[in-house]
């Protein structure tokens, strides 16, 4: 029972998704891939990490994380440098168009919220935000059973 109803809050929250794509076509021309957003996307909410801080988040090599870092910092999503505290560590940083990148997501949020969740009452938005942070608590929660921590 629990996984039918499950299935179609999944195929809801897809068709929302799908409408809502036509307002990233933009966004989606950087053509970046699921990993190269993602270090973007830690990056842009840290403003700055060592290459050891994403080998974490990731949960990948660090040889796999270099070769991610060495394609975008070619294209410009993201700048290297030696951490003038530890000349061991190499830090991260958003290059020009990885700032790029994340003004034009905002933009869209920014155009998104103001064109369809204004409209929804304040009752809704606080029970929106209520489950979807409980959904990410119990998600952390089962990662770090997982984990043995």
């Amino acid at each position: 029972m629990l996984e039918k109803r499950m299935n179609g809050i999944f195929q809801t929250l897809d068709q929302i998704n799908y409408a809502l794509l036509h307002h990233y076509d933009e966004v989606l021309e950087h053509k970046l891939t699921p990993k190269q957003s993602l270090i973007i996307e830690h990056v842009q909410q840290h403003n700055t990490l060592t290459v050891s801080e994403l080998t974490e988040k990731m949960d990948v090599t660090a040889s796999a994380v270099s070769q991610l870092l060495s394609k975008l910092e070619k294209e410009h999503y993201i700048e290297r440098s030696i951490n003038p505290n530890s000349r061991r560590e190499i830090v991260v940083t958003l290059g020009l168009k990885g700032k790029e990148l994340y003004e034009l997501y905002a933009k869209v949020d920014e155009q998104i919220v103001s064109t369809y969740y204004a409209k929804l009452d304040d009752e809704v938005i606080s029970q929106l935000e209520q489950a979807v942070n409980k959904i990410y608590k119990v998600i952390l929660e089962e990662q770090m059973k997982a984990k043995g921590e």
